[in-house]
């Protein structure tokens, strides 16, 4: 069958940890937009095929219109795969976070990125192929300058860049990712045989108001919207029914911006009788009881927190705009409500030092957390950590970790990315130890001493 159009996500799962995997819905989302136009679409998702597999897969469709995704762990896939697909369609087209960031990167070997949300883009886009819309009128793009012919626009630096595309303001006008072009049963497959339930993402917003100095928001920006409660519950009505998830990942940088709007989701999922199990993120300081109290009655089993550090001044460096104090009581208080927490950390932040970052690993480790995720700074363009660190800038390369502390440094530190493993290494072990010993983990007391001692003699 001949498509109009391929999206890819050209993330392959490589079968060296086990974790969450998501369908990709930035894609979906356009799929499912691009085909209310009346254009036929295919969805390639990498997670569980070949690179040789989905080279033929795209060759076969014959389409168009190639479209690829990529973010930070992405970009070397993203660029090969384009040069292999070069003559393959009349148009090359880049999208995500990496290619918004940075078009410079992706144009000569792509013909066009698109910047930011791409649903009315790639719209435009199939127009402007099919000769019923000039390129320099489509908002929201960077064209490289050899596709770029007769435009009222100039271009500057060998590219054409059309401005921005303003924000989607009512996300309800949107239609539901394309889920049928998903692979489902491998994602149910996989969660079955991992974790013993099926599992699948969604959002219920976009963007987040707040600036913290190491989140980067090139896709969305920090102008926060929501779907209306009756329009999530909708399609997570369709994601548990139709396609048979049992679980539902709220994929947004910020699900509880609005105690009244979580309320009123809590309060449609509670009378619609929705049987499906929920989690997301949230910031410490914008819960309470009463929210907690809602959220468990609607389903949700597990909350993940953005505390980042267990030092104040720490936080105040990240422009967190959040207290060490907050953060221990958000976790007390959705453990209260039968809610299962999680965190997320940085170690080793521009600007710490050796009693910052063990406040870091003590406080981490002393949480009653069910999971924690702990990592070191990545500098990613567009952030304030970026800023910060770009002239010590070794590598843009980002590098899978094989483990858990396994991570590098992409600039010179201040201290080593040993000093740093074994920091979060400390920090995982004893939380570890703190939940299998219970009362008996105070008689480590002298290895935590040990401990400590070693790390701040590393260097």
């Amino acid at each position: 069958m001949q498509h109009d159009v391929v999206l890819i996500f050209p993330y392959f799962d490589d079968g060296r940890s086990r974790q969450f995997k998501f369908p990709p819905l930035g894609i979906g989302y356009i799929a499912s937009y691009l085909r209310r136009f009346g254009y036929k679409v295919k969805i390639i998702d990498c997670t569980f095929s070949t690179w040789e597999h989905v080279i033929a897969e795209a060759q076969k469709a014959n389409a168009k219109v190639i479209g690829i995704y990529s973010m930070l762990s992405m970009v070397n896939n993203a660029i090969q795969m384009a040069k292999t697909l070069r003559g393959c369609c009349e148009l090359l087209v880049a999208g995500g976070p990496m290619p918004s960031a940075y078009p410079q990167k992706f144009l000569g070997v792509f013909d066009v990125v698109v910047q930011g949300e791409g649903e009315e883009t790639m719209v435009e886009l199939m127009e402007y192929v099919e000769g019923r819309r000039e390129l320099g009128d489509i908002r929201g793009i960077y064209a490289a300058g050899n596709i770029v012919k007769e435009t009222q626009h100039s271009v500057n630096g060998g590219f054409l860049f059309t401005g921005q595309r303003p924000l989607i303001k009512n996300l309800d006008t949107l239609p539901f990712p394309a889920r049928e072009l998903y692979d489902n049963e491998s994602y149910r497959r996989y969660y079955r045989s991992n974790f013993g339930y099926t599992m699948t993402s969604m959002v219920a917003s976009r963007g987040c108001p707040f600036s913290c100095g190491f989140c980067w928001r090139p896709d969305y920006g920090r102008v926060y919207r929501v779907r209306s409660p009756s329009n999530i519950v909708d399609e997570m009505e369709e994601v548990r029914y139709r396609y048979g998830y049992e679980r539902i990942w709220f994929a947004d940088e910020l699900f509880i911006a609005n105690k009244k709007h979580t309320m009123a989701l809590c309060k449609e999922i509670i009378e619609r009788g929705l049987d499906v199990e929920w989690e997301c993120l949230a910031r410490a300081d914008l819960i309470d009881d009463e929210l907690a109290k809602a959220m468990r009655r609607a389903g949700c089993y597990k909350i993940i927190f953005g505390l980042e550090s267990g030092d104040d001044r720490t936080l105040k460096l990240m422009n967190k705009q959040l207290k060490v104090e907050q953060s221990k009581r958000a976790v007390e208080t959705i453990k209260r409500n039968g809610i299962k927490a999680g965190a997320f950390f940085i170690l080793g932040y521009p600007g710490e030092n050796n009693e910052t970052m063990l406040n870091t690993i003590r406080f981490a480790s002393s949480l009653p957390l069910d999971y924690f995720s702990m990592t070191i700074p990545y500098p990613l363009p567009g952030t304030d950590l970026y800023e910060r660190v770009k002239h010590k800038m070794l590598t843009e390369e980002w590098e899978k970790p094989r483990n858990g502390w396994d991570h590098k440094l992409l600039f010179e530190h201040d201290f080593s990315n040993e000093k740093l493993r074994y920091g979060i290494w400390m920090a995982v072990t004893r939380a570890k130890l703190r939940k299998k010993l219970g009362p008996l983990y105070r008689l480590l007391k002298p290895w935590e001493v040990y401990t400590e001692f070693r790390f701040k003699r590393m260097s």
